[in-house]
């Protein structure tokens, strides 16, 4: 082990000693060539690039300036277009749906949003009572039994039966076991 010591220091001793002759007799680290002056540009000079890039910084605030005021104009001019659509689509998508025919003038919802559902959950007796708010054909009571097993299968359930698949609603059980796990937690 003493013999690895003295090795491993004698090695480094050596690349100490390599490092200082290469710095002896190459160049010194901070000399470059000969100094050669640089020549200091006239004031006159100076004064003029700087009076040029004023008038750029200058030029280019007023485009920027100009280009907001643009900006905001078309902003105004598409909200005044839009508001004078909604006006002359209404009365004609109302009278559609009270004729039954589909209007071709489509509303605000695109086709693929599903309806928004909201749950009543409540701690009862024997479990859960769940309601979708406004269907009161949808109350049911899911006992504790079935939540110990999963409340995840059991929110998936009960909106696959009252709502739709999973697929075609989207993810609506998510919010209801998180609903019923907060129902769950009051005593």
């Amino acid at each position: 082990m003493a013999k690895a010591k003295k090795k491993k220091a004698s090695k480094a001793s050596a690349r100490k000693q390599a490092k200082t002759a290469k710095a002896k007799t190459g160049k010194p680290k901070g000399a470059t060539a000969p100094a050669q002056k640089k020549k200091k540009a006239p004031p006159a000079e100076l004064a003029t690039l700087k009076k040029k890039a004023e008038e750029a910084r200058t030029e280019l605030v007023k485009a920027e300036n100009e280009a907001n005021a643009l900006r905001m104009q078309a902003k105004s001019v598409e909200s005044v277009a839009k508001k004078a659509y909604a006006e002359a689509v209404a009365p004609y998508r109302e009278a559609c749906r009270r004729a039954g025919v589909e209007c071709e003038f489509a509303g605000g919802k695109a086709g693929c949003v599903t309806e928004r559902v909201s749950y009543l959950v409540e701690k009862v007796k024997g479990g859960i009572r769940i309601m979708i708010k406004g269907r009161p054909e949808t109350d049911e009571v899911i006992s504790f039994k079935t939540l110990d097993k999963s409340i995840g299968k059991a929110a998936v359930a009960y909106m696959e039966k009252f709502i739709g698949a999973k697929e075609a609603v989207g993810n609506k059980a998510a919010g209801l076991g998180n609903r019923i796990r907060a129902a769950l937690a009051k005593k």
